[in-house]
C-alpha cells in the first residue's frame, strides 16, 4: 500500500503542479479474524456514504449499489458477503441500513472495535 500510495501521490502533484502529501498518517490494517467482523466491516465500507450524509443516487462511488443489486459491478466479488444471507440483496441491504444508524451514532469504526 505504501508503494502505491506513494506512486500515486508523486503522479498527482506532477499532474497538478503541487507538493506535499495527499493522504493523512499512515496507512493502518486490522486483522480480520471472525465471520461477524467480516460483515460488520463490509456493512461500514458500504454505508459510510450515508453515515457521512450522501444521498445513494448523489453517490455512485462505493460498492454499495452493487451489494444492493442496483448496478451490475465487477470489481466486487460480493459472493463471500451476499452468501451469507437468505435473499442476497434485501437483507444485506437492511444489515447495511441497520448498523448505518450505529455508526453514525459511534462516528469510527475504531470505537466499535475497542468497545
Amino acid at each position: 500500500m505504501g508503494k502505491l500510495g506513494n506512486s500515486y501521490t508523486k503522479y498527482f502533484n506532477i499532474k497538478n503542479s503541487r507538493s506535499g502529501s495527499l493522504f493523512q498518517g499512515p496507512f493502518k490494517s486490522i486483522h480480520i479474524d471472525s465471520n461477524e467482523y467480516l460483515l460488520l466491516l463490509s456493512a461500514y465500507v458500504n454505508a459510510n456514504h450515508e453515515i457521512h450524509g450522501f444521498l445513494e443516487k448523489d453517490w455512485p462511488y462505493s460498492s454499495f449499489l452493487d451489494y444492493t443489486g442496483k448496478r451490475d459491478g465487477k470489481l466486487c466479488n460480493k459472493e463471500i458477503i451476499l452468501g451469507q444471507f437468505d435473499n442476497d440483496f434485501s437483507e444485506y441491504e437492511k444489515y447495511i441500513k441497520d448498523n448505518a444508524d450505529y455508526f453514525r451514532e459511534k462516528k469510527e469504526l475504531e470505537e466499535y472495535i475497542l468497545e
